[in-house]
């Protein structure tokens, strides 16, 4: 608990500093919240391994939890 607060602080905290930053730039608001989405300045690389990486971490367990369900219908009969 102690670890999700302090990392709930930090991300309030540099949120803050960068939007304070950007409005004392003279950007408004609205730009300031697009540019905190990770989507938006991501490059088409960057995506790519960003859903690979979600990829190999879903297809891991799931190939792991067939083969085991797998083993276990096979020790059944």
């Amino acid at each position: 608990m102690k670890i999700l607060g302090i990392s709930m602080l930090m991300f309030i905290l540099l949120v803050s500093i960068s939007m304070g930053i950007d409005y004392l730039l003279g950007f408004r608001v609205s730009v300031n919240l697009v540019a905190l989405n990770p989507f938006y300045v991501m490059e088409t690389p960057e995506i790519v391994i960003f859903f690979l990486m979600i990829f190999f971490l879903v297809v891991r367990p799931l190939v792991s939890f067939s083969r085991k369900r797998n083993k276990r219908k096979k020790g059944s009969f």
